[in-house]
């Protein structure tokens, strides 16, 4: 799966709810590891930063967990997420989804002042 430039959501997110599938269907067992960041990134067609954001996300769901010089592995225990994260991420979650509409709102007005500019 490539990042999509036409999808409004972000490319960090694009790749953590593609992860986020590929465990929840299975497809990545747990206790799994995951590819290093640069060739997720080259997979995905993205930058390493934006693989450490996604996995950031993922950290915080308790979906992965890192563990120094040895790489980020699929949790075998979900944990909780701790609320004040997931309140953090909900806030970060609405702000995209506000920068996503202001963008389709603004595409809409263009395509509307073309309408109205045709003879």
């Amino acid at each position: 799966m490539t990042v999509s430039p036409d999808d409004p959501r972000t490319a960090y997110d694009q790749v953590a709810d593609d992860l986020r599938r590929r465990i929840a269907s299975g497809a990545l067992k747990p206790g799994q590891r995951l590819d290093g960041n640069a060739k997720m990134a080259e997979r995905y067609g993205v930058a390493a930063m934006t693989i450490r954001h996604a996995l950031g996300i993922l950290r915080r769901e308790g979906l992965i967990v890192s563990q120094q010089g040895r790489g980020t592995f699929v949790a075998t225990d979900p944990a909780s997420p701790d609320p004040a994260e997931e309140v953090d991420g909900m806030i970060d979650e609405l702000g995209e989804i506000k920068a996503a509409l202001e963008l389709i709102n603004s595409r809409l007005d263009r395509l509307e002042e073309r309408v109205a500019e045709r003879p």
